[in-house]
């Protein structure tokens, strides 16, 4: 069974996958991010959630492992060691991704944004889509929005703040405005405090993303023949006031991390 593992800002999230071929996930879980926590707290955070699932450690007999919070990237992998006994791979530098990427500096780009290419560049392929441009979106603690070209080359993109950061400035820097959750927004003209903000943050990052799939189909000159994928926490909140079509896959990072261990396994 293979442990994958994405270290985030704000959650870390955990898919222990029997068939990393087809992506038939035995469970997901995550835990939250705390940088106060030491490896041998997260040792006794994970082995509980796995035993609740019934999950013998001695099941997992491999390991990949995402990050984009360096203060926990040890940590994380000495539980991992704990665990299973395993040394898990690590995406970063020296890791074949499948992909070529063409930014300035590949070495520097997040390894959920490689995880998440991997995905789409495997599931297209899987659909016998081949290389079509594809427009990728991961709405976490940052929203970012990235591309892939025809060639199958992955080109650069956007980062912006999150939702949760939108609405958190809001509710922090303001007197009077409310704490609001990130629902679906019934209407662009708030009738009041909190549906004016729900229209502000979740309608205005919903013409913010079609906006920007329009403008990267622009720049690869692919008119409408782009595809769509969508991911984060804050996916189901802002994907139905979009007008573009999307593809929503909620494990679509730890899909990646999947695809990046079995590409390196075969090298």
């Amino acid at each position: 069974m293979l442990l994958a593992v994405e270290i985030d800002n704000s959650a870390i999230n955990f898919g222990l996958y029997e068939d990393y071929n087809d992506y038939k996930f035995t469970k997901n879980f995550k835990v939250a991010t705390d940088l106060k926590k030491t490896s041998d707290e997260y040792v006794v955070i994970v082995d509980s959630i796995l035993t609740y699932h019934g999950i013998e450690r001695s099941q997992i007999n491999a390991a990949v492992v995402s990050s984009v919070v360096p203060q926990l990237t040890d940590i994380i992998l000495a539980v991992v060691k704990c665990l299973s006994g395993i040394e898990a791979m690590v995406v970063g530098k020296g890791i074949k991704t499948g992909f070529p990427i063409k930014v300035d500096s590949p070495a520097d780009l997040g390894a959920d944004l490689v995880a998440n290419a991997a995905a789409v560049i495997d599931i297209m392929k899987k659909d016998n889509k081949g290389k079509s441009p594809c427009v990728i979106i991961d709405m976490g603690t940052a929203t970012t929005i990235f591309a892939i070209n025809a060639k199958g080359e992955y080109i650069g993109g956007s980062i912006i703040p999150g939702v949760g950061i939108s609405l958190d400035v809001l509710r922090g820097r303001t007197a009077q405005l409310p704490n609001v959750t990130p629902l679906v927004p019934t209407r662009a003209i708030g009738k009041n405090s909190h549906e004016s903000v729900r229209s502000g943050v979740i309608l205005g990052n919903a013409i913010m993303i079609d906006g920007f799939i329009r403008k990267f189909a622009d720049e690869m000159k692919c008119g409408d023949n782009i595809e769509v994928f969508i991911t984060g926490d804050y996916a189901e909140s802002v994907m139905p006031v979009c007008e573009h079509s999307m593809r929503y896959i909620p494990e679509l990072t730890l899909i990646g991390l999947c695809c990046i261990y079995r590409n390196n396994i075969k090298a």
